[in-house]
């Protein structure tokens, strides 16, 4: 039992989230506070000792020595929250930070092995438990020494009443750890139950127009029922453990009773005089009460097992394909993209086959084909999702693995159709790329958005719904291309940015295009026909092949494939 909770305190330090300073201070803090509160008992002893024989003197330096015992246990125990709170405040910002660093960076299977209420519950919930889990573990191996220090001390004043107080506290701890591993194997299991029910809520909420549409409320409450008994046999199971933890300390309860008969007899015969009686009393209270403070710790513990896993199944998630950058840093990027012969398989399905092109700088070059044809994929491998089967992408000659993350991440940026929009005011969703005032208002004003923003009541200040419900499609959109512009990238990706917009939005962001490639090198991804006739180069794509590849006029005279796309 004690190498599990060894091996639970090893993991917690294994992440790395804790200030040393403060895990100093608060392991110190913490003994000094327990140590110090075993002199407690000792002085009230001393007081009755010294006052049944009349020796005042002795009995005020007792009852200073009381005082003062009460007034340094307050200041460290002041100390130690203190150290508590300032530890605690650290983990949980580090923890963030590192579940936002890693969950941003994971590829796209990441969301099918951890569901998204799993790291929403994770985010929310054991993050803030497992923030405490120092003070829970220093907390508990400083009531485990005062425990051994008051046994120890009842076993020199008396052998009989030590040997009874140390088998109440070995069979109390005892109960309580076999106990808390049942509960802990349960608990798991309704917290997986639970992380079903919030990503079937969240499925609800997304697909709500199709749920009213195809009236599937009563086949997803069956659903939900199904789900909700599997938890509720979780939760009656773990309460069964429960409630044999809460009933523990009838344990104590019986020794004391059992204590309390064996000085009544030695007090009476006189083997054992009002002083003594209060010490053994004081301290087996202590035994009682800091036997209830481990069983708390143990439990604390044995909860926060699961919530460190949890943190665990995110931070070591590992992508099938790892791609790591390279070192080459030189940011002075003009922006010319190859691809050469390259090949890419998804799931043992062929994607692209040995597709070769140029992508020349401050052009706009647009890729077009059929659904399902790889013109997403030629985007996803151009942002670094995936690693090739075979041939080499360039930018400027260079392979794109070669790059540093900082220059590679700096210089190529997408706008996709359906951008994200933080619950935020419009000038921090900008902020996230560059927090420069300036800078935001001349991208707006660049992209056509500026005019819209000034009219709201506050401005750039104004804050948004989430994913922006409360402004159009287009002036989403808007924001979104002012939010990729002041990536500064000189690689720019759209993906269908026009797909969804109005015909008078989608003409002005087309003239935002037309502009950028002044100082950009642009690739898009469209169905529309008045984007393909912008484009300074066409990109043909059917089944993973490039099977054209020229200008509007000449693809629509001499191009099969691309006569057929504009008949659809």
């Amino acid at each position: 039992m004690i190498t599990r909770y060894i091996k639970i305190i090893l993991k917690f330090f294994k992440l790395g989230v804790n200030n040393k300073k403060y895990l100093f201070l608060l392991f110190i803090t913490s003994l000094i506070r327990n140590v110090i509160f075993l002199l407690i008992p000792y002085y009230a002893a001393t007081i009755i000792k010294y006052a049944t024989i009349n020796d005042l003197k002795n009995t005020y330096i007792s009852i200073a020595a009381l005082a003062l015992s009460h007034l340094i246990y307050n200041l460290f125990h002041r100390l130690n929250y203190t150290m508590y709170s300032k530890n605690t405040d650290f983990t949980y910002t580090k923890l963030q930070e590192k579940v936002i660093e890693k969950v941003s960076t994971y590829d796209e299977e990441f969301v099918n092995k951890l569901p998204k209420s799993q790291i929403i519950n994770t985010t929310a919930k054991d993050i803030w438990y497992v923030c405490s889990m120092a003070d829970e573990i220093f907390d508990g191996l400083t009531y485990i020494v005062k425990l051994m220090f008051s046994v120890i001390i009842l076993l020199t004043v008396d052998i009989k009443i030590g040997i009874v107080s140390l088998i109440a506290s070995l069979l109390y701890i005892n109960f309580i750890t076999v106990n808390s591993v049942m509960r802990h194997k349960y608990l798991q299991g309704q917290r997986k139950s639970q992380d079903k029910i919030v990503d079937l809520f969240s499925q609800i909420i997304d697909g709500n127009k199709e749920i009213k549409s195809f009236d599937m409320n009563k086949k997803l409450n069956e659903h939900f029922d199904g789900i909700k008994k599997i938890w509720t046999k979780e939760y009656f199971n773990k309460r069964i453990y429960w409630d044999r933890i809460n009933v523990a300390p009838v344990i104590m309860q019986i020794f004391k009773i059992v204590i309390y008969i064996l000085l009544i007899i030695a007090l009476s015969k006189k083997i054992i005089t009002i002083d003594i009686l209060v010490l053994i009393i004081g301290y087996f209270e202590t035994i009682e009460s800091d036997s209830k403070q481990v069983k708390i710790r143990l439990n604390e513990l044995t909860i926060s097992d699961a919530r460190i896993e949890r943190l665990y199944n995110i931070f070591n998630y590992k992508s099938k394909d790892i791609i790591k950058f390279n070192d080459y840093s030189n940011d002075n990027i003009i922006g010319n993209v190859e691809f050469k012969n390259v090949s890419f398989s998804y799931n043992e399905q062929k994607m692209l086959h040995n597709i070769s092109f140029n992508i020349d700088d401050h052009k706009i070059t647009a890729i077009v084909g059929k659904s399902g044809s790889g013109k997403s994929t030629i985007f996803r491998l151009l942002l670094r999702l995936y690693k090739l089967d075979e041939g080499m992408i360039t930018i400027d000659n260079i392979n794109i693995y070669d790059y540093s993350k900082e220059v590679y991440s700096s210089n190529v940026s997408i706008a996709t159709q359906k951008p994200f929009i933080f619950n935020m005011s419009i000038s921090d969703n900008l902020g996230l790329v560059d927090s420069n005032k300036k800078n935001q208002i001349e991208a707006c004003k660049r992209v056509g958005i500026h005019d819209f923003i000034m009219s709201l009541p506050k401005g750039y200040n104004t804050i948004l719904k989430e994913d922006a419900q409360d402004i159009s499609g287009g002036q989403k959109q808007l924001i979104s291309l002012a939010r990729t512009l002041l990536s500064k990238s000189e690689i720019l990706l759209f993906d269908e940015v026009t797909s969804s917009l109005d015909p008078n939005t989608a003409s002005n962001i087309i003239k935002v295009i037309k502009d950028l490639k002044k100082d950009h090198t642009v690739i898009m991804i469209t169905h529309k026909p008045k984007l393909m006739k912008i484009a300074d180069k066409i990109l043909v794509i059917d089944k993973g092949k490039l099977v054209g590849c020229g200008k509007h006029n000449d693809l629509i005279l001499n191009n099969k494939y691309y006569k057929l796309l504009h008949k659809l």
